[in-house]
């Protein structure tokens, strides 16, 4: 067979083997395909392989369905198991007319064989001359010399095919031209006869070609059935790992599936436990209405009862017949200071109903949905009224409440006190009274003046510190205004300030993304490890301290409020264990005596409170401008009688609440000259200070009755 012949039968039986591997063979015996049946998802398998993947992979969907599922092995996709076998599913036509076009091909090959080059890009009538082993291509004269004058196609293995002969036929020798050459000279690398080996190469390394022929080809087909063996093991390694894959996708969906499961039995627990709640709060309100509508009647009827004694004693005072005075007087004098009728109104009245308490155990149990530990279960109000308000200290309240408002009612009904005020017995005001000390700053970058004086804090020696946003540097002043030194921070941009310890205050720097410490006396700058806080912390804002060293840190960009340590490593994030309980634009932090934290929760206008640990205490604040009412507050202040301060930048004003965020009053609005006030400090010794960043301007007050007295 010429040597043409035999590469264009080769290139064939090359296709061949490649259209059986991609396309005729089945993934699971790695074989030819042999009665094969196609799947739902169009992927073919031999019968008795597909019976036995079946068998073993196949699982149940449903304990009450008789329902099993089983994987493609190629794909992956769940197919319902057939019942009556693989002969439930259809047979693959398209392999066999797949089989029967190669053998056509083949067959046609024999007859037909035209061998153009494949290197040309038109019609070339050039006679193909030469084989490239290493490119598979056919070239011409003109292509061959392309091919071989570049560098990198100079080394591949190219065969004439015109020098080929057939089997029967074999090279002459070039010296002696009427014989064949059948043996190589190692030492010339070249051809030669019988006769050469007798005359020129006698003492040269000689060997026999048809031997050595044999020996490489026998190596080559040694060579081929490792290669075999390493892609049989490939593929049915790569198999495995698909099997694998598999199974893991599997139980990832599961597992997934489950948690939806969970999710939904754990939400439908809570709106149950939502809607039992909301029934028992609308049942108790409805008893404590009823109460007071009841004691709102009783008190309607005494009251007409007083108001037309008042009238009649009136009508008889304008009446000058004498006689008449002293017949009526008798009995009006006697029934207007009628004892039993002033015990039967305190009695009835007077008395505190249990559902005029501050607040009552029974809320405790609201809240408690899912069980949790007694260390990490959150404080109800109940324990919030234990801590805040001891039993003793109600009872005080309810005497005083009582004596106060029976007095009232004997003496002077038209001047009722508020009864939440009358329990002081001190004579100073209850709420504390602003006065503007000094006023602070204006716009600029010299020295008195201020640029963003966004966070402020008084030292223990009460020295002012303020940082500039704007001009990125941090000024200290005297409380009466007087400027003592000024800090330049060229690299930082400081946000929000607090003080640490004695002298040396915090805060956090947008530029560097972390918290800096400043010594005030001497102006030394130190850097909280910026590598913990920024995988848990974006941008920096809001910074206070706790007794014990750490910090507390609001995030604007993640949303968030963590406790760290005073390397930065953080330990919580505030509200974690309650999902709903999230933060929208948390800004200023603040912290008491007792190391409360105080959160100002700006974008839902309320201010939440938790313990040093992390746990949720109480919160207050609500959308508007009525008293109580918060508009986007920012900063936080509390002073020694747990008093709260809040900047209400919407609302233009600082208000005060109680301990447990009750309202109390409001210090100071835009009538004092307060426009958007933003951050608070609050000093011992009864200043506050009070930023504000659009006029670039500090007010500092001094506060009356800040100061428990000393008794």
């Amino acid at each position: 067979m010429p040597a043409a012949d035999l590469y264009y039968y080769y290139n064939i039986e090359v296709m061949e083997s490649s259209l059986t591997s991609e396309l005729l063979q089945c993934a699971i015996c790695l074989g030819e395909l042999d009665n094969a049946y196609a799947l739902p998802c169009l992927h073919s398998f031999c019968s008795p392989c597909l019976q036995g993947h079946i068998g073993v992979s196949q699982k149940r969907v449903s304990k009450t369905l008789n329902l099993k599922r089983f994987p493609c092995p190629t794909c992956r996709v769940w197919i319902n198991s057939p019942v009556k076998g693989v002969a439930d599913f259809p047979k693959d036509f398209r392999v066999v007319k797949m089989k029967d076009a190669l053998k056509e091909w083949k067959r046609r090959g024999n007859h037909q064989r035209i061998v153009l080059c494949e290197m040309c890009d038109e019609d070339c009538d050039s006679k193909v001359e030469h084989f490239c082993a290493d490119c598979q291509k056919h070239l011409c004269s003109l292509c061959i010399r392309d091919h071989n004058s570049t560098s990198v196609l100079s080394t591949h293995i190219v065969i004439s095919l015109s020098s080929m002969q057939t089997d029967n036929e074999s090279k002459k020798c070039s010296v002696h031209l009427h014989e064949s050459i059948k043996y190589h000279c190692q030492t010339c690398s070249l051809g030669i006869c019988v006769k050469c080996i007798r005359e020129t190469h006698k003492i040269h390394q000689i060997f026999d070609l048809d031997y050595q022929s044999k020996h490489k080809k026998m190596e080559m087909r040694n060579c081929m059935d490792q290669l075999h063996t390493q892609n049989s093991l490939l593929m049915e390694v790569m198999f495995n790992l698909n099997s694998i894959e598999g199974h893991i996708r599997g139980q990832h969906e599961h597992t997934k599936l489950q948690i939806r499961k969970h999710s939904h039995r754990m939400i439908n627990h809570v709106y149950k436990e939502q809607n039992r709640l909301l029934c028992e709060a609308d049942v108790h309100y409805q008893q404590r209405y009823e109460d007071i509508n009841s004691r709102k009647e009783d008190c309607q009827k005494y009251i007409y009862h007083v108001t037309e004694l008042q009238t009649r004693l009136e009508s008889l005072l304008r009446v000058q017949d004498a006689d008449t005075v002293v017949k009526n007087n008798n009995s009006l004098v006697k029934k207007s200071q009628d004892t039993e009728l002033i015990e039967k109104y305190s009695k009835e009245l007077v008395d505190v109903p249990k559902c005029a308490h501050f607040m009552s155990n029974n809320f405790g149990k609201i809240g408690h949905i899912i069980s949790r530990d007694e260390e990490t279960a959150k404080p109800s109000c109940a324990d919030l009224h234990q801590k805040y308000c001891p039993p003793d200290r109600i009872q005080t309240f309810e005497n005083d409440l009582k004596v106060t408002q029976k007095t009232k009612l004997m003496h002077d009904s038209t001047c009722i006190a508020d009864p939440v005020l009358s329990y002081a017995s001190d004579d100073n005001p209850v709420f504390p009274v602003a006065r503007l000390l000094c006023q602070i700053g204006d716009r600029g970058s010299k020295l008195y003046q201020l640029s963003l004086p966004y966070g402020i804090a008084f030292t223990e020696d009460v020295r002012l510190v303020v940082a500039e946003n704007g001009t990125g540097r941090i000024q200290v002043y005297t409380k009466e205004g007087l400027f003592l030194r000024v800090v330049p921070l060229p690299t930082s941009c400081p946000r929000s300030l607090s003080l640490l310890r004695e002298n040396q205050v915090v805060f956090t720097d947008e530029n560097e993304k972390c918290l800096k410490i400043l010594d005030v006396d001497t102006s030394q700058l130190f850097s909280v490890s910026a590598e913990h806080m920024e995988k848990t912390v974006s941008f920096p804002f809001g910074v206070a301290s706790l007794s014990d060293g750490r910090f507390v840190v609001s995030d604007m960009i993640y949303e968030t409020v963590s406790i760290t340590t005073s390397t930065g490593i953080t330990e919580k994030q505030l509200g974690e264990d309650n999902p709903s309980n999230t933060y929208d634009n948390p800004s200023y932090l603040a912290t008491d005596a007792e190391d409360n934290i105080f959160v100002s929760d700006s974008g839902n206008h309320k201010i939440k409170v938790y313990d040093k640990h992390g746990r949720f205490l109480f919160q207050f604040g609500n959308d508007g401008v009525k008293e109580g009412h918060l508009r986007y507050p920012k900063g936080i202040a509390v002073d020694k009688t747990g008093r709260i301060y809040v900047a209400d930048a919407g609302n233009d004003r600082v208000v005060v609440f109680s301990r447990l965020g009750f309202f109390l009053t409001v210090l100071a609005d835009k009538n004092y000259g307060l426009v958007r006030p933003t951050g608070l400090a609050y000093s011992p010794t009864g200043l506050l200070a009070v930023s504000m960043p659009d006029r670039h301007e500090v007010f500092v007050y001094q506060l009356e009755n800040s100061i428990p007295r000393q008794l």
